[in-house]
């Protein structure tokens, strides 16, 4: 339950940091400034990993600064797995509300496809093929906590938004009918390309049964799982983006025993 308690707090300091951050630069006080696609924290800039890698393939260039700026979301995903998906992305906070909406109003979609990754990764292909070709990050047009991100300081600077916020309204209306947890299992290129970042050392969910860690086949991890994949099972990555979620579900560490844990 700590782990799940802790995951919502990330979740809410993420949509304060949202909001704050153009709060503050509408004030004169630029110490954070910027948005989820690149933001600088005082000298620090930290700039989304997916956004870069197109502004260097559309330019055949790349400046030290650009390259600096990926350091840190990058060793941060080499070493825990794609935990910006789980447990700071904004579309991800709006998919889990939604989600649990529809246990109650649709908890059966009209489509029920198997997990895969292998569409994201075609659509990841495609918008970095026209990227060059088109001269601009096209992946960002479709980026979910980008828009969110770009669209809460357009709120607060100027009181309006675009129709790039209609992209949410879609997601969130596929997601309550058509497809459970379409976009980040099916669609999105910012999860796709964090999943690139992998080694043998990233923390996974790791299942593990002996006398001190008895499974008791309740599957209740599995039932946890959003993105209905089955961690007893393994082979539940790069899908998994280490939410934790199975991790708390598991009756036996109400036993004491932990047939799951992370592990690096």
């Amino acid at each position: 339950m700590r782990l799940k308690l802790l995951r919502r707090g990330t979740h809410i300091a993420t949509l304060i940091f949202i909001v704050l951050v153009p709060v503050l630069n509408k004030k004169g006080i630029t110490i954070l400034t910027g948005t989820l696609y690149s933001f600088a924290a005082g000298p620090v800039w930290i700039t989304d990993p997916l956004s870069a890698f197109q502004v260097i393939i559309s330019a055949l260039t790349a400046d030290r600064i650009l390259l600096l700026s990926v350091a840190v979301p990058i060793v941060f995903a080499l070493v825990f797995g794609r935990v910006f998906c789980g447990w700071i992305c904004p579309q991800n906070t709006i998919s889990e509300i939604f989600d649990a909406l529809a246990a109650r109003i649709m908890p059966k979609r009209l489509l029920n496809p198997s997990p895969s990754p292998k569409i994201r990764y075609m659509i990841l292909g495609l918008l970095l093929i026209l990227t060059p070709l088109l001269g601009f990050p096209v992946a960002n047009l479709i980026s979910a906590p980008g828009i969110i991100s770009v669209q809460a300081a357009n709120y607060i600077y100027a009181g309006s938004v675009g129709m790039e916020l209609g992209l949410l309204g879609i997601i969130v209306f596929s997601e309550l009918f058509l497809v459970r947890r379409l976009w980040c299992n099916y669609i999105c290129p910012q999860g796709a390309f964090l999943g690139l970042f992998r080694i043998g050392k990233t923390m996974k969910v790791l299942y593990k049964e002996d006398e001190q860690h008895v499974c008791g086949q309740c599957f209740e991890c599995a039932k946890a799982c959003q993105f209905g994949l089955n961690p007893m099972g393994g082979g539940i990555y790069p899908l998994c983006h280490n939410c934790g979620d199975c991790i708390t579900a598991c009756e036996r560490m109400k036993a004491g025993g932990k047939p799951l844990s992370f592990k690096f």
